[in-house]
């Protein structure tokens, strides 16, 4: 007998996926892979299966071509086949756990209760991360979010990026993970309403991200970014909160996406209301980052909006800024070309 949600939470899915399907193809944020149903034909050109993370925190990998999709249990069915028993025997095998370990672990333990939704804890808990990322304890965190990942101060100051040193002593409401990495807040009215962790350096096989418990804050899945000084009319929509940071560096208010999975109707909504001409500026890749773009414009399309495609060279947004000499001249011509390029196209369908 095992603890399903136990053996769930131990497997990183992405590194299953790597061991199972084969590596990944693009960037880790972007990463895709072969889907395993033996009827689905694949040219192997842009891997259709991708992963995500559900509001609940459960890892989930799906098919965007045929629809397959499921839990770590799921994709050691889809490649070995045989029983559910069998999968949980080999994910049990791969974390180093086994079936008496966790009925005795369960039998010690009560079930943990569940947490409670905590708007002000959270809130406190984000004021005081930002408030320690200027402190002698949060100079690492500060170090590689300025030197390794180009980002100027008075943007981490503007909105309020915070540091976790991951000790006992940083307040945090219950939901919320306990670990060392740069805090980044979504605020709402002046009010932090979410946090997640980024993880600056994860060991073989973990996450980079931590999000907070369901029951304690939802995942809204983006936010607003804004630049120390507005120079652009136009809003930049990025994958992740660095890449937005990183527009906000370039003087542009900044809207990213967090969380894996492509963005919904309920986000083009939120995004057509802003007034404002909207930029794209996903991972390059033909896989999950131009697939959501080309998904996003088509939402857009529903309520008489249009995004430039802004493509990074090579890679995300954060490393085309870091090897950038001018990055706000660089990113401003950016957009110029792909404002000329979407009149040139207008102009071919008249």
């Amino acid at each position: 007998m095992y603890d399903r949600s136990a053996l769930l939470a131990s497997v990183s899915l992405e590194a299953l996926a790597d061991e199972l399907l084969g590596p990944h193809h693009g960037t880790e944020r972007s990463a895709t892979w072969p889907c395993p149903n033996p009827n689905h034909a694949q040219t192997g050109r842009t891997p259709p299966l991708g992963i995500y993370t559900t509001r609940w925190g459960e890892q989930r990998w799906g098919c965007f071509g045929c629809g397959t999709g499921g839990t770590a249990i799921d994709l050691v069915l889809a490649v070995h086949g045989g029983s559910v028993r069998s999968a949980f025997d080999y994910l049990a095998a791969r974390a180093g756990q086994r079936p008496d370990d966790a009925v005795v672990g369960l039998a010690r333990r009560p079930p943990r209760p569940r947490c409670e939704r905590h708007p002000e804890g959270l809130a406190r808990y984000a004021r005081e991360c930002a408030a320690t990322l200027w402190t002698p304890a949060g100079a690492p965190v500060l170090r590689w979010l300025t030197d390794e990942r180009g980002l100027p101060e008075d943007v981490l100051r503007v909105n309020e990026i915070g540091a976790d040193t991951g000790s006992r002593r940083q307040f945090r409401p219950d939901g919320m993970p306990r670990a060392a990495g740069a805090v980044f807040p979504t605020i709402v009215d002046g009010q932090p309403i979410y946090a997640h962790i980024r993880v600056m350096r994860p060991g073989p096989g973990r996450t980079r991200y931590l999000n907070p418990a369901y029951d304690l804050a939802p995942s809204p899945r983006m936010c607003r970014y804004e630049p120390a000084q507005r120079l652009h009319d136009e809003i930049v929509i990025t994958e992740g909160a660095i890449d937005g940071l990183s527009a906000a560096a370039a003087g542009y208010v900044a809207v990213p996406f967090f969380g894996t999975g492509c963005p919904d109707a309920s986000h083009a909504l939120a995004l057509a209301r802003l007034p404002a001409p909207l930029v794209m500026a996903f991972d390059p890749e033909e896989g999950k980052g131009q697939r959501s773009a080309a998904h996003l414009g088509e939402l857009l399309k529903a309520h008489h909006r249009t995004a430039l495609n802004v493509r990074p060279p090579g890679g995300d947004l954060n490393e085309w800024m870091v090897g950038s000499n001018d990055w706000p001249t660089q990113l401003e011509a950016a957009v110029a070309d792909a404002r000329r390029l979407e009149s040139v196209g207008r102009s071919l369908v008249r």
